[in-house]
């Protein structure tokens, strides 16, 4: 061997056009060839990556903001005199589940907002939807902390506030990790191009160069003499098991864990449908304490006694400022369905991503498309080795098997080891997230389908002096009995459904619990109508 190296001759292709330092150069193009064709696919895996995890987090923010738009709309037509000293705390509402959606790491604070947002709307309900005390004043800052303090004593919306919060903070947060891990994913993808071939052992090198030039080497018109498909299958997958094949295995989990993942975040509980009904679900909230007014008094002055009032001359610019958003549709966005499918598709197809890729690679016209009448590595004619399956590369006849490569515990690029901790930490949030939000209770459900317009009726004991407060808009009843909501007309039919059967015992002051069951069918025929858009 020594004599050969100092007399040039070739080690490998043994042909008379190569001697050593030739092969040696070859021996690197090949190398650089190997890993450039590497990079180039998982480049464009990663672009399916980045590109479906900005289109799902676009359609979200526009999806809430819709949402949001419609919230508004609605405190500022049917409960408009709550609606500026609501307004704030909706918009920090919707500016948090945006935030979750695309922060960088994992947040746990949505819940914590919510729960405030239901704490600072109590004093504003009960101003303004229960005790009806007058707009141009409002609650001394004292009584107004008295409520706040009293929340969970007295329970003003009933057990909403929590079904809601954990119904928002688990559909949220699966799809914040949904987006997370098609962030992160395409980031791996990203890294790869970091890794360079200074670790592929020399049978690997050897092996590719064989299958590239050695051809040539032996005076092989290379255009005419292309590697047999065999071989090429043979080479990549001995390759890329010591590039970076180490990764295969949990790339795979981790894709594997991705689908599920992707149809609980878009399932009827997930997302979507809790942001679009996000509207419905605080307005039952407000009704709760509208009809149960009375007993809400009650426990209210037993807490906090008579309620305090002072003038306050900031409300009237308040509620100019808080007139009804311009909807611009009353359509929802479409959802990007075929987009999502088509992702599901391509990771489930290239689990085995960093081992099919050997297939990928070699459907390149550089290369044969059978095993007859190529070069087999030594000389042209037909490739008779078997070609070893990705899962079987101990049989690879091309780059001989060493169990080391597979082996964890094997010294190798420290950067291999990050990828792998990373996808590992991927795939443990995604599954936790997919059994998070599997668990939906038969009240949210109930809540979800109240919020939809699923058909709940309310009985409907009203004073016509107070349908002057939902004129605005469209939204009053100003043109006649017949009008209950914005745009809606109630028939002759419905309206003798609603007549109400008047008990002498109840003829006291028109209370709270009259006037809520007013909005309560308001309401109700409000977002029935808008849900059919």
């Amino acid at each position: 061997m020594e004599a050969q190296n100092r007399l040039g001759i070739s080690n490998v292709c043994g042909g008379p056009c190569c001697d050593n330092q030739v092969e040696s150069q070859l021996e690197v193009k090949a190398t650089k060839n190997f890993e450039r064709l590497v990079k180039h696919h998982t480049r464009s895996q990663r672009g399916h990556w980045e590109q479906t995890a900005n289109l799902y987090r676009d359609y979200l923010l526009q999806l809430s903001r819709q949402s949001e738009n419609k919230t508004l709309n609605l405190f500022s037509t049917v409960y408009r005199k709550m609606s500026p000293l609501s307004r704030e705390p909706i918009l920090e509402l919707y500016e948090t589940i945006r935030n979750h959606l695309t922060a960088a790491s994992f947040t746990d604070d949505l819940g914590l907002v919510t729960d405030k947002f239901f704490r600072n709307l109590f004093p504003v309900a009960y101003h303004h939807a229960v005790v009806h005390a007058d707009k141009d004043v409002d609650f001394h800052s004292d009584y107004k902390n008295c409520l706040i303090h009293t929340y969970d004593e007295l329970k003003p919306f009933g057990e909403i506030p929590q079904q809601l919060s954990s119904s928002l903070v688990a559909s949220v947060s699966a799809a914040s990790v949904l987006l997370r891990v098609l962030r992160e994913g395409a980031e791996v993808l990203n890294k790869l191009d970091e890794l360079g071939t200074e670790n592929l052992q020399g049978s690997c090198k050897s092996a590719l160069l064989k299958m590239s030039y050695c051809a040539s080497c032996k005076r092989h018109n290379h255009n005419h003499a292309k590697p047999c498909a065999g071989l090429c299958k043979n080479v990549m997958r001995g390759c890329l098991m010591q590039y970076v094949g180490i990764l295969n295995q949990d790339w795979f989990t981790f894709t594997d864990a991705i689908v599920p993942l992707i149809n609980a975040v878009r399932s009827n509980d997930g997302i979507e449908a809790e942001i679009k009904g996000l509207d419905g679900k605080l307005s039952s909230a407000i009704m709760h304490a509208m009809e149960n007014g009375p007993q809400l008094e009650v426990k209210v002055k037993k807490a906090c006694g008579t309620p305090s009032l002072m003038q306050n001359d900031n409300l009237a610019g308040a509620y100019e400022q808080s007139a009804a958003p311009t909807l611009h549709s009353n359509k929802w966005i479409l959802a990007p369905i075929n987009e999502m499918l088509q992702f599901e598709m391509t990771i489930d197809k290239n689990k085995d991503l960093f081992l099919q890729l050997s297939s990928t690679l070699c459907d390149d016209e550089d290369y044969h498309s059978s095993d007859e009448d190529c070069w087999t590595g030594s000389h042209y004619g037909d490739y008779t080795h078997e070609v070893a399956s990705t899962t079987a590369q101990k049989y690879n006849p091309e780059v001989p098997y060493s169990s080391a490569t597979e082996s964890r515990e094997f010294p190798r690029d420290s950067r291999l080891q990050v990828l792998i901790d990373k996808l590992i930490n991927l795939k443990n949030a995604a599954t936790k997230a997919v059994s998070s939000n599997a668990f939906r209770s038969d009240s949210d459900k109930m809540l979800s389908d109240m919020a939809e317009g699923s058909g709940h009726t309310y009985p409907e004991e009203y004073d016509s002096n107070e349908d002057d407060e939902y004129s605005e808009n469209g939204s009053g009843s100003g043109e006649g009995p017949g009008r209950r909501g914005p745009g809606v007309e109630i028939t002759d039919e419905v309206q003798s459904n609603f007549t109400p059967s008047v008990n002498p015992s109840h003829a006291y002051r028109i209370s709270a619990a009259s006037s809520s069951l007013v909005l309560a069918t308001c309401v109700a025929l409000l977002l029935a109508a808008t849900s059919r858009h």
